[in-house]
């Protein structure tokens, strides 16, 4: 397809889309009147500085100053060029777009995104067909039922061992994306075959509900041993479009339960995921073979500060729990647990005993520092010295939270647990080396006039119903700072709403920020009004000061020079700069 999609188009879609509702596809939104705020899902953040107005159509982040519509967020989230963001967007609300309108040139990642989708819709139709029998009746073993193996959307890698790599090139999937994605391999004689043989097929999604990787199950069959033994899981290898650390099985399905119930529960396996959502736990995740990540706790942290880890009740599951606690601090999560009776997994448990069991459980977890102490102070916890090298190993964990806003909360708890003082792990619960408090205030424009110039750019940004206001008084012509002068003269130039929009995106970052808090203020037409008239008045009287004191100095000068004419000149020019009234 060729051209361009016509402005006009862009403009509808950008319209009628709603921002919010992209977003929080990614990041868990908390309102604030006609704006929202959640944790940057661009940069690792522990106090939330990503903010969405939807009354302006764009977001920005305060922390790392990534900012931009709703085609940046789907672009820079999804890793698809600005058409495809459209189309995307478009597709989403219903939006028509002519097809011929819509082109350009297809991200580096689609042709893998589009192998992965084929190869997923190839699996689903090897486990209805007769080849997927076995599969099925493995399935139906395990107490999966058909709604939830089409809701997340099972498949079955046949054994034949190059079926895929057939039905890939007949669908026009390059060989180098093949092995790029990681669905096929080469032999030693150059030959292709299926990564995935003889498995049910568990498709792993991005957080926006692409398929990005596959995790495979071997069936059950004649015992093999040694090098001839196939592992039990096998998942995608890494490529351009997963990455195994900061993935989670189940998100984009769970990610509307985590948010309603307020929690998201982490266990280990694909098959416990698929049966607490069975069993109505929809708000259940796993990582993918691998120790859950700090990265991992993140991208839940941005939807639910409550996340509860499933560990075996053994002694082994206790000490699990104890070695992830650091990890859950890291990510700036105090972390919960509940232990199952040993032997048990979630999946043999909510098979056992129903999904109300396995919820009355997820209703008291634990805290993981629980695990971390005991497992520390070991069966003599309160003998004396032990208690104490607890609280000192406690604290090193803390040390890792940089931001002092995440640590006190993680120190009232752990107080709280320990029986110490809160001050004496805030005394000795400072990260080395952390950041002073911030400069922000010190960084300010200390000059009045500058500060009033700034905020009629942020006026002006927000609200163009300020500018005749501005353009009568002519006062963009007095500023003093050339960024602010030049900024006011761009925004009062712009012709419409799309315009303004580009020139706020280009502003400098510390402009843009102002700007951005100034939306999140939300004053009134009237308030505003009052503020450039206070802005306009305050440039005013600090010329107005600022020539008394020139002129003041210029008259003490030629009075110690002993110039009596040009001082008699400079005080009959001070007494009538004087009797001008101070615009304040």
């Amino acid at each position: 397809m060729t051209g361009r999609i016509a402005e006009d188009a862009i403009r509808v879609v950008r319209e009628r889309a709603n921002l919010a509702e992209v977003v929080s596809d990614v990041v868990a939104l908390k309102g604030r009147g006609r704006s929202a705020v959640g944790l940057c899902p661009f940069h690792a953040e522990k106090t939330p500085s990503f903010t969405v107005s939807e009354e302006r159509g764009f977001f920005h982040c305060f922390g790392c100053g990534e900012h931009g519509d709703v085609f940046t967020f789907v672009m820079k989230t999804q890793s698809v060029t600005f058409p495809e963001a459209v189309e995307a967007v478009a597709a989403r609300f219903g939006i028509p777009l002519p097809r011929e309108a819509v082109a350009g040139p297809r991200s580096p990642t689609a042709p893998l995104v589009a192998a992965h989708t084929v190869a997923a819709a190839f699996y689903r139709a090897a486990l209805r067909g007769p080849q997927g029998a076995r599969a099925r009746t493995y399935l139906a073993e395990r107490g999966v039922g058909d709604a939830i193996i089409e809701r997340f959307a099972l498949g079955y890698a046949p054994a034949s061992g190059d079926a895929l790599v057939k039905h890939l090139a007949a669908q026009g999937v390059r060989t180098e994306d093949a092995l790029t994605a990681g669905l096929a391999a080469r032999r030693s004689d150059g030959s292709l075959y299926d990564r995935f043989r003889e498995r049910v097929i568990f498709p792993i999604t991005d957080p926006a509900g692409r398929v990005c990787a596959f995790g495979g199950r071997v069936l059950p069959g004649p015992a093999r041993t040694g090098a001839d033994a196939p592992p039990k899981y096998l998942n995608s290898p890494e490529s351009p479009i997963f990455q195994k650390g900061r993935t989670l099985y189940g998100l984009a399905l769970a990610r509307t339960a985590i948010r309603d119930r307020g929690r998201a529960v982490v266990v280990e396996g694909y098959l416990d995921v698929v049966a607490l959502a069975q069993a109505g736990i929809e708000e259940v995740v796993a990582p993918l073979g691998t120790a859950l990540t700090a990265d991992q706790l993140r991208v839940l942290r941005r939807m639910s500060e409550r996340v509860i880890a499933c560990f075996d009740g053994d002694t082994a599951g206790r000490r699990a729990a104890a070695r992830s606690f650091p990890v859950f601090v890291e990510a700036g999560l105090w972390g919960h647990g509940v232990f199952l009776p040993s032997g048990d997994d979630p999946d043999t448990f909510v098979r056992a005993h129903g999904g109300d069991d396995f919820r009355a459980l997820l209703d008291h977890p634990v805290p993981l520092v629980d695990a971390f102490v005991r497992d520390l102070a070991g069966p003599d916890r309160e003998a004396v010295g032990r208690h104490t090298q607890a609280a000192r190993d406690v604290l090193r964990v803390l040390a890792r939270v940089a931001d002092p806003l995440e640590r006190e909360p993680l120190i009232r708890l752990a107080a709280e647990y320990l029986g110490v003082r809160e001050e004496t792990l805030r005394q000795h619960g400072t990260p080395v080396g952390s950041p002073a408090p911030a400069r922000a205030a010190a960084e300010e424009p200390a000059r009045a006039e500058a500060r009033a110039e700034i905020l009629i750019v942020e006026l002006l940004a927000v609200d163009p119903t300020v500018a005749p206001r501005v353009v009568a008084e002519d006062i963009v012509r007095e500023f003093e700072d050339d960024a602010c002068r030049v900024a006011a003269e761009r925004l009062l130039g712009a012709a419409d709403e799309d315009t303004r929009r580009h020139v706020i995106e280009d502003l400098p970052a510390p402009l843009r920020d102002r700007i951005v808090q100034r939306v999140l203020h939300e004053d009134s037409e009237e308030d505003r009004a009052r503020m450039v008239a206070d802005c306009i008045a305050r440039i005013r009287s600090h010329r107005h000061r600022r020539r008394s004191r020139e002129l003041r100095a210029e008259l003490h000068e030629a009075e110690v020079r002993g110039d009596q004419p040009t001082a008699t000149a400079l005080r009959d020019a001070l007494n009538r700069h004087l009797t001008e009234k101070d615009p304040r």
